[in-house]
């Protein structure tokens, strides 16, 4: 099968909490993931919010996979996430997954500025002070030409007024709806930049040694 099926079939049997088919908004909304990764070829990812079974993490890594592998850092505030299987997934693909546990907008405070990912994944808390917080406090660590996701937009309505707050500071954002028409879904906006292709090489001999300082700061790190 392709990357895709392989994927989508990991995620209805690891990532349904409940019986029967895997819902097809879930479907659609990992395939939406699936298809900006893909678009980048992204060899790093910063997630804020894993979710009770990781399906955007899930998403990433098979994704990162495909190509040999990667890095995903993840934020949550549970200290039980993720899952004992997901962690073995990122180990079977090759992809080291960092997990740092706390307060969000506390926890970007300890990563080093030097960090670069391609692509930047909001997905904590929906209130305005954390899908706007958490935007701007982590923007920084994506590189110019990646991507920047926000979450279930326009179905809470912090989140719609940080959109608005951020459209009023010049961002432009597109609404991919996993609920068609104009139901939920994500933002997307692309940071400007010159050639992202030569900048996601430099990213990869960033986060190298910037995950090796994670790992010695956070004792919860993977």
């Amino acid at each position: 099968m392709d990357g895709w099926s392989d994927c989508l079939g990991y995620l209805e049997a690891r990532c349904n909490p409940a019986p029967g088919p895997f819902p097809d908004a879930s479907v659609r909304y990992a395939h939406v993931l699936w298809l900006l990764a893909e678009v980048l070829a992204v060899k790093s990812v910063l997630e804020v919010g894993i979710g009770p079974t990781a399906v955007s993490g899930s998403t990433f890594i098979w994704n990162m996979g495909q190509r040999g592998g990667g890095f995903l850092l993840s934020v949550d505030i549970d200290t039980q996430l993720p899952r004992a299987l997901d962690r073995q997934l990122a180990h079977d693909k090759g992809v080291l997954w960092t997990v740092l546990h706390g307060e969000s907008l506390d926890v970007a405070k300890s990563i080093p500025a030097e960090m670069r990912v391609d692509l930047l994944y909001i997905d904590g808390d929906h209130d305005k002070l954390h899908a706007y917080g958490d935007t701007m406090a982590y923007l920084p660590f994506l590189r110019p030409g990646g991507y920047l996701i926000i979450d279930d937009y326009p179905t809470f309505e912090g989140v719609v007024e940080a959109a608005m707050q951020l459209e009023a500071e010049g961002f432009t954002f597109v609404h991919l709806a996993h609920e068609v028409p104009h139901g939920n879904g994500r933002l997307v906006w692309q940071k400007p930049g010159p050639n992202g292709r030569a900048l996601r090489q430099h990213g990869q001999l960033v986060w190298e040694p910037v995950n090796a300082k994670l790992e010695a700061d956070h004792a919860d790190t993977a």
